[in-house]
């Protein structure tokens, strides 16, 4: 079973509203992008796998562990938001563990942040 289409990203256009509005944190292996919308819905993901990253079957594991990791860590995205990753062509150079590690720092900064804008339009 795989990521509801309710909860995936699309159309070219939603990739780039998330591209243009978010937030960006290079993290290594990955690019994570994160638009925050004040909507309440589930949070939504898209992935970018350029050829760059190599051959299909590399692409697709790549894939693979993205969307296992948002699945198992959706709850730590805030309400509304939109995720964009793009993967890099090392990524699997890093264990399993890592890319956790790293995409749940990320999940926390984009928090932070979130709370930072709200304090600051209060």
């Amino acid at each position: 079973m795989g990521i509801p289409a309710s909860n995936r990203l699309r159309k070219p256009r939603e990739f780039q509203g998330v591209r243009n509005l978010g937030h960006r944190i290079h993290c290594g292996p990955f690019i994570f992008q994160c638009h925050v919308s004040e909507s309440l819905t589930a949070p939504r993901l898209g992935i970018v796998t350029s050829r760059r990253v190599g051959k299909a079957v590399k692409r697709n594991y790549g894939k693979r562990m993205i969307r296992e990791l948002f699945r198992k860590h959706a709850t730590e995205l805030p309400q509304g938001s939109e995720l964009v990753i793009v993967l890099r062509s090392h990524f699997n150079r890093h264990s399993f563990d890592d890319l956790e590690a790293r995409l749940l720092r990320a999940c926390r900064t984009i928090q932070k942040n979130q709370v930072a804008d709200i304090a600051t339009d209060s």
